[in-house]
């Protein structure tokens, strides 16, 4: 009973105090665990080291200077970095990737002198084989010039080879030896010695060493003139101006003595004048353009006079001949005999057996001039041993 009594007690004393225990955690709010002490937080930092001076960035920001060797500190935040270092004349780079843990200090050592010696044995190498290179062109422009020169050398060679055929053909044709000159003409004439064919053309022409053949002359003075020997120009206008191995044509006789004229020569100069001095081939005035075939109004004396001038200044004979003559006859210049026989005399001094004559008859008449037997002797001599008739005939009566 008092056993039954005692256990009763016992169960209620401690139900009584499990029911005092709720009511308390109640009063306090919710049970917690206890909570450990929380973890500080740890500054992360990055050392840049750089072997040569460099200015250095980080993440895209700069942020200064590091001497050769040392090194630089800063802090970041944990995780992936990118470093630039760059050397102070800015000539040479490296970026790296830095992994920066979150504690302690992470290290990232830039080695410039390496891209340094690589970017100076690049260079060296590309200007040691730009160096090789500019000697290469040398030596390949050495030997061009070389082979150039032998070349232009032969050219000459042979230039001198063609000239002095050419030269011993004139001389041939000059002694009247025409079989002879006949075919050094030809080859010089084929090699691209102008004058060659000129001169050839003029055999053909004239039947000297050769039978005439005006088509064949009219050919080889073609050949000359479009290749602009002056010579070719003015004996093809020789053949429109006389109807010989052509149609008679003053205006093509006329184009080409004005291009021979215009290449140098005098006899084309003199042929060009003497088409104006006879109106021929030059136009017509408009005043009597209907004057039918009986007109002569196309003269024209000044032109005439400045072809023959051009002609007489270069040392022709027929030139300063045809210009006296203006003078004498007043053409297109006021009469000036003393003028006239200067000019006579010239065109007798370069070989004109007609300026002799002339210039004879005016010292043994005494017109316009002192009367000088001596003179006039001399000068119908020469006319005479030039092949002038007329001075001949009037040395016989000077004796």
């Amino acid at each position: 009973m008092n056993k039954r009594i005692f256990v009763g007690w016992a169960l209620a004393v401690a139900l009584a105090i499990t029911a005092h225990s709720a009511l308390a955690q109640q009063d306090e709010g919710p049970i917690l665990r206890p909570k450990s002490a929380s973890a500080k937080t740890v500054d992360a930092t990055l050392l840049v080291i750089c072997d040569l001076s460099c200015n250095w960035m980080l993440d895209g920001e700069a942020k200064g200077s590091i001497e050769a060797g040392g090194s630089a500190k800063t802090k970041v935040e944990p995780g992936q970095h990118h470093v630039v270092a760059m050397t102070v004349d800015g000539m040479d780079q490296v970026q790296q990737s830095a992994k920066v843990e979150a504690r302690g200090q992470s290290t990232v050592s830039i080695d410039l002198q390496p891209v340094r010696d690589a970017r100076r044995k690049a260079d060296q190498n590309a200007r040691e084989k730009e160096a090789l290179e500019q000697q290469e062109e040398q030596r390949r422009a050495q030997e061009q010039a070389t082979k150039d020169q032998e070349a232009e050398a032969q050219k000459d060679r042979e230039r001198a080879v063609r000239e002095e055929t050419a030269r011993k053909a004139e001389l041939l044709y000059k002694d009247e030896r025409y079989a002879e000159a006949i075919p050094l003409l030809e080859v010089s004439c084929t090699s691209g010695i102008m004058a060659a064919c000129q001169r050839l053309g003029s055999m053909y022409d004239e039947g000297k060493g050769v039978a005439k053949d005006y088509s064949r002359a009219f050919a080889l003075y073609s050949r000359a003139c479009d290749s602009g020997d002056a010579g070719g120009c003015n004996s093809l206008g020789s053949m429109f101006d006389i109807g010989k191995g052509a149609a008679k044509d003053d205006t093509k006789a006329v184009a080409l003595y004005t291009k021979a004229c215009d290449g140098g020569s005098a006899e084309g100069c003199n042929n060009l004048g003497a088409l104006y001095l006879a109106g021929r081939g030059v136009g017509v005035h408009e005043r009597f353009a209907d004057c039918g075939n009986y007109c002569d109004s196309a003269k024209d004396y000044p032109t005439a006079l400045k072809l023959f001038s051009k002609a007489c200044d270069t040392g022709s004979a027929d030139g300063c001949f045809y210009l006296g003559s203006m003078y004498s006859e007043s053409y297109g210049v006021t009469e000036d005999e003393s003028m006239a026989l200067t000019l006579f005399t010239r065109s007798c001094d370069a070989g004109s057996a007609r300026g002799c004559y002339v210039a004879g008859i005016y010292y043994r008449t005494g017109n316009y001039v002192q009367k000088d037997k001596a003179k006039s002797q001399q000068y119908l001599n020469k006319g005479c041993s030039l092949g002038s008739e007329l001075a001949c005939g009037a040395l016989k009566k000077t004796r």
